[in-house]
C-alpha cells in the first residue's frame, strides 16, 4: 500500500501560470478546473505501475510496436505521396490539361497549407471528443478518393476545390498521430517510433518514385489516359483500400481490439512516468489553452515549425522543376529524387535511434540537419546554371534532403515536453500552424518570372534554415535553464527522489500541466 499523500498548503493549489519557481509539491490543478482528489483513482492509476514486472512490460511494448508502427508508417508515407502528387503531376503535363498559368501551379500548394492551417484548430479539438482511431481512418479514406478525383479535373477551379478539401482532412493525421505516441509510449520512448514513421515521407519517395516512373514510361511509349491522370487515381485509390485497415487497427489503449483487459491497464500504467497524462478523451480546460499561450517553448517549436517548412512549402512542388533545369529529363528527374529519400529517411531513423541511445542530444540531429540544408540550397542555387555543373547542383539538393529532421524531431519532442491533455493539443494545433504558414509563405517565394532555377526562392530558403538553427539553440538552452532551477528546489524540498517521482507521475495523471508539475523535467 502506497504511503497517504501529504498535505500542502492553499498557495500550491493554484500556481501561476508560467511561475517555474512555484513549488505545487502537491496535487492541486492550476487554473479555474478542479482535479480529483489526488489519493483515488489517480493515485491508484500510477501504484498499478508497480503490478506489472519488467519483462511483462518489454513483452507488452513489443507486441504494441507490431501493431503500430507498420500501420503507422504505412499511413504517413501515403499521406506523404498524396500530398506530393501534384509536384509529380507537374513533369507529366497538368499544367498543359488544365490550363495552368502564372501563379496558378503555386496556388495549388498555397491552398492546401491553408485549407490545412483552417481546419487545424478544429481538428485538434474533435480529436479530443471522439474515438481518435476510428475518426483518422474516416478522414484517411475521404483524402483518398478527392485525390482520385483529381484524375478528372480538367481547369484550375476544379483542382483548387479538391486540394482545399484535401489539405483539411490531412490536417488531422500528423497531430493525431502525436496524441497516439504520447497514449502508448513512455517519453524516452517518442523519438525513436516518431522518426519511424515520420522518416516514410523520405522512404515513400523511393515507393512513389518507382510508381511514377512506371506510368509515365507506359504512358510515354502507349498513350492513353494521361500520365498525371493515372497517377492520382492510384494514388487516391491505394489510400481508400489502406483506410479500411486502419479502421480496425489503429487507436489509443482504450479504443483497439488487439489488447485484453488487462493489457490495457498495463499499457496506461506503463506511461505513467511520463507525468503527463493519458491520450485518451478528456475535458477542454481553458486554463491550460491560457498557459499554451504564455509559455516560451511553444513559440519556439512554432518558429521551428515555420521557418523549416518555409524551403518546403517552395520546393516541394518546384523541386522537380529545378533539378530538371540542371539538364536532366522529366524521368531522370523521378530517378533521382529517389536517393534524397532515401537519405532523408534513413537520417530521421538514425536520428531516433542515437536520440534513444544518448539522452538530451534530440536537437543536435536538429541543428546539424539544417546546416546540411542550408548549404546544400547554397550550392544548388550558386554554382553556374551550365551542363558542367549539373551534378554538383543536383548533390547540393542530396545534401539538403535530410532538413526534414528538424521539423519531425521537434514534433516528436512535443508530447515528450508539453504535458496537460488540453495543453498537448493547442501546442500541437500552434506547431502545426507554423507548418502551415511556412509552407504558405515558401510556395510564394516560387515566382513564375523566376522559372525554372528559382535562385531567389532558393537563397530565402537557405536563410529560413540558417535562422531555424538558432530557434533550435535557444530551445535547448531556455529547457537546460529551466531545469536547472527545478533542481535546485527540488534539493531545497527534503523530499527523497523516489516520492518526488512518485508525486511527479500522479500530477501527471491529474492532468497538470509541465509547469504546473515542479517534478516534470524538459528533455532536449
Amino acid at each position: 500500500m502506497a504511503a497517504p499523500l501529504p498535505k500542502y498548503e492553499e498557495k500550491s493549489l493554484h500556481p501561476h501560470p508560467l511561475d517555474h519557481d512555484q513549488e505545487p509539491l502537491g496535487l492541486g490543478m492550476g487554473g479555474d478546473e478542479k482535479g480529483p482528489e489526488p489519493n483515488l483513482l489517480d493515485a491508484t492509476a500510477v501504484d498499478a505501475e508497480k503490478e506489472f514486472t519488467e519483462e511483462e512490460n518489454k513483452r507488452l511494448l513489443k507486441r504494441i510496436d507490431w501493431y503500430l508502427m507498420p500501420i503507422m508508417a504505412m499511413t504517413y508515407g501515403i499521406q506523404y505521396a498524396d500530398k506530393q502528387s501534384i509536384s509529380n503531376s507537374t513533369l507529366f503535363g497538368i499544367a498543359a490539361d488544365t490550363n495552368l498559368h502564372g501563379q496558378q501551379t503555386a496556388w495549388l500548394s498555397t491552398i492546401f497549407y491553408l485549407a490545412y492551417l483552417v481546419f487545424e484548430g478544429p481538428m485538434n479539438y474533435i480529436m479530443q471528443k471522439v474515438r481518435l482511431g476510428r475518426f483518422l481512418s474516416i478522414a484517411v479514406f475521404i483524402w483518398g478518393a478527392l485525390v482520385m478525383l483529381i484524375a478528372v479535373c480538367h481547369n484550375w477551379a476544379g483542382l483548387m476545390i479538391l486540394r482545399t478539401l484535401i489539405g483539411g482532412f490531412e490536417s488531422c493525421i500528423s497531430p493525431g498521430f502525436l496524441m497516439i505516441v504520447a497514449s502508448w509510449y513512455k517519453r524516452e520512448e517518442h523519438g525513436m517510433r516518431s522518426m519511424i514513421w515520420m522518416a516514410q515521407n523520405g522512404f515513400f519517395a523511393i515507393f512513389t518514385g518507382l510508381v511514377t516512373y512506371g506510368i509515365g514510361v507506359a504512358t510515354q511509349n502507349n498513350g492513353g489516359i494521361a500520365a498525371w491522370r493515372s497517377i492520382n487515381l492510384f494514388l487516391g485509390g491505394m489510400t481508400s483500400a489502406w483506410a479500411i485497415v486502419l479502421f480496425f487497427l489503429l487507436g489509443t489503449p482504450d479504443e483497439v481490439r488487439w489488447l485484453t483487459p488487462e493489457q490495457k491497464k498495463q499499457a496506461v500504467a506503463r506511461i505513467v512516468s511520463n507525468q503527463s497524462g493519458g491520450g485518451g478523451q478528456s475535458e477542454w480546460k481553458w486554463s491550460q489553452v491560457r498557459e499554451a499561450f504564455l509559455d516560451p517553448q511553444i513559440y519556439c517549436y512554432f518558429l521551428i515549425s515555420f521557418l523549416a517548412d518555409v524551403p518546403n512549402g517552395g520546393y516541394g512542388i518546384f523541386g522537380g522543376i529545378v533539378t530538371k533545369s540542371f539538364g536532366f529529363t522529366s524521368l531522370q528527374v523521378i530517378l533521382l529524387n529517389m536517393p534524397g529519400g532515401a537519405m532523408g529517411g534513413s537520417f530521421n531513423v538514425l536520428s531516433g535511434f542515437l536520440a534513444t541511445k544518448y539522452k538530451n542530444t534530440r536537437t543536435y540531429y536538429m541543428a546539424f540537419s539544417m546546416i546540411a540544408g542550408c548549404a546544400g540550397l547554397l550550392v544548388a542555387a550558386l554554382l553556374p546554371q551550365e551542363h558542367a555543373y549539373r551534378w554538383k547542383k543536383w548533390g547540393g539538393l542530396l545534401t539538403m534532403s535530410i532538413y526534414s529532421t528538424a521539423v519531425f524531431m521537434g514534433w516528436s519532442m512535443l508530447p515528450s515536453n508539453v504535458a496537460g491533455r488540453t495543453k498537448k493539443s493547442v501546442a500541437s494545433t500552434m506547431s502545426f500552424v507554423g507548418y502551415c504558414a511556412g509552407n504558405i509563405v515558401g510556395s510564394q517565394l516560387y515566382q513564375a518570372k523566376d522559372a525554372p532555377l528559382y535562385r531567389p526562392g532558393l537563397i530565402a530558403s537557405a536563410i529560413c534554415f540558417g535562422l531555424t538553427f538558432v530557434v533550435i539553440f535557444i530551445l535547448r538552452f531556455y529547457y537546460i535553464w529551466v531545469n536547472a532551477r527545478r533542481d535546485k528546489k527540488a534539493r531545497q524540498s527534503g523530499l527523497s527522489a523516489e516520492e518526488m517521482e512518485r508525486l511527479g507521475k500522479i500530477n501527471g495523471e491529474n492532468d497538470l500541466t509541465d509547469i504546473q508539475n515542479p517534478h516534470f523535467r524538459y528533455t532536449y
